[in-house]
């Protein structure tokens, strides 16, 4: 069986081809989900922003002059996504509906309360630094990789991660 490239995949999908998308989407689907389900911090948004994240790649693909950019597009229509529904999540806490899920002990003593003080801090981060802190240290995604992918200077991205990497560190402090 001859491999196909994901550059042919891509401009096979633009074109309409279904299975071609199906195959980029079957080969990006778990990183997808464990990239927004750590930004968001639930698996069920996380399901359904990929699932948003997913049609729209599909609906716009054709607009996409570059096709060799396709995996920092993706996950730029994923992070959008997860901003959007981070926003969704913000206003509906505002009319209380949300204040019910919030499962984080108070008195926790441990590993589960050093997990529950970094998820609060980590949620007090901007949707760009989860992404950047989530596909460095997650995904184990190098630092050249991620500035090709955003389309930043290597050194922006260094700058950047260390930035995010900051903002985790005062969130952790302001919560002791």
């Amino acid at each position: 069986m001859v491999a196909v490239r994901d550059e042919d995949l891509v401009e096979r999908a633009a074109a309409g081809d279904v299975d071609a998308f199906e195959a980029l989407v079957a080969a990006r689907l778990n990183r997808s989900f464990r990239t927004a389900s750590a930004i968001l911090g639930s698996e069920a948004d996380a399901h359904d922003v990929v699932q948003e994240a997913f049609v729209a790649t599909w609906r716009h693909l054709p607009k996409l002059r570059d096709r060799t950019r396709f995996d920092g597009w993706l996950n730029k229509m994923i992070v959008n996504r997860c901003r959007d529904a981070l926003r969704r999540r913000r206003r509906s806490r505002e009319v209380g509906l949300d204040g019910a899920l919030d499962l984080r002990s108070e008195d926790s003593t441990g590993p589960a309360a050093d997990m529950a003080a970094l998820s609060s801090a980590f949620d007090r981060l901007s949707v760009d630094q989860r992404h950047l802190l989530v596909m460095h240290h997650l995904h184990r995604v190098p630092v050249a990789h991620l500035a090709r992918e955003l389309g930043i200077p290597e050194g922006t991205t260094k700058w950047r991660l260390h930035a995010a990497r900051a903002a985790l560190t005062r969130a952790l402090e302001a919560d002791r």
